[in-house]
């Protein structure tokens, strides 16, 4: 499979040069259903996760990437699919709602797109829509890296958030908490300290 080869290339050319530290991966549970969902500050988020995650993770990618035909071929051959990240794009929402289902691994940056401010108001609805509709947990994970040659990465895998645990809720509460909740795990254990970021 070409999601394989590629990862297996960038372990090669790009592990070497990032001192990569991955914390709670025993929090990732490959026989249960979930979403996986990480802040975002840099083009480079996704491939770190697909290099250091076991799992095979289908992420989308703002549709203006695949306005090159090339390109458009390369990402999908290794599941990577278009979202259109100013409108409601229900194609992408049905289609990412149809791989939750399927019970496959479904890489989502709540954000929306990179940014560079720590803040709740960031956060979009998509992922907790596809976790209650697909019966799916979250994995919140934090990046922390520069992605400077030879500095250090770090990757925290929090604890699931049970999709259960909301399902009590109505929707439109629920859908609120588990953007909350989203939020306060990915960046639970985040903090600034002299212009970078750190872990405690």
């Amino acid at each position: 499979m070409l999601y394989n080869f590629f990862v297996a290339i960038l372990k090669v050319i790009l592990l070497p040069f990032f001192r990569v530290r991955v914390d709670g991966i025993e929090n990732l549970k490959e026989d249960e259903n979930f979403i996986i969902c990480a802040n975002h500050k840099s083009n480079f988020d996704p491939f770190l996760l697909a290099l250091v995650l076991p799992v095979r993770i289908h992420f989308m990618a703002k549709k203006e990437l695949f306005e090159n035909p090339l390109l458009a071929k390369l990402l999908s051959s290794v599941e990577v699919f278009p979202v259109d990240r100013h409108g409601k794009n229900m194609k992408s929402l049905r289609f990412s709602l149809k791989l939750v289902k399927e019970g496959k691994t479904l890489g989502v940056f709540p954000e929306g797109t990179r940014v560079k401010e720590t803040k709740r108001e960031n956060m979009k609805e998509g992922v907790a829509f596809l976790s209650l509709k697909g019966k799916a947990n979250i994995l919140p994970v934090e990046l922390i890296s520069t992605y400077k040659p030879f500095k250090k990465s770090y990757i925290h895998v929090h604890e699931m958030l049970r999709v259960e645990d909301y399902l009590h809720l109505d929707n439109k509460t629920a859908m609120k908490k588990i953007e909350d909740d989203v939020f306060e795990a990915i960046y639970k254990d985040h903090y600034v300290e002299e212009g970078e970021n750190k872990w405690k």
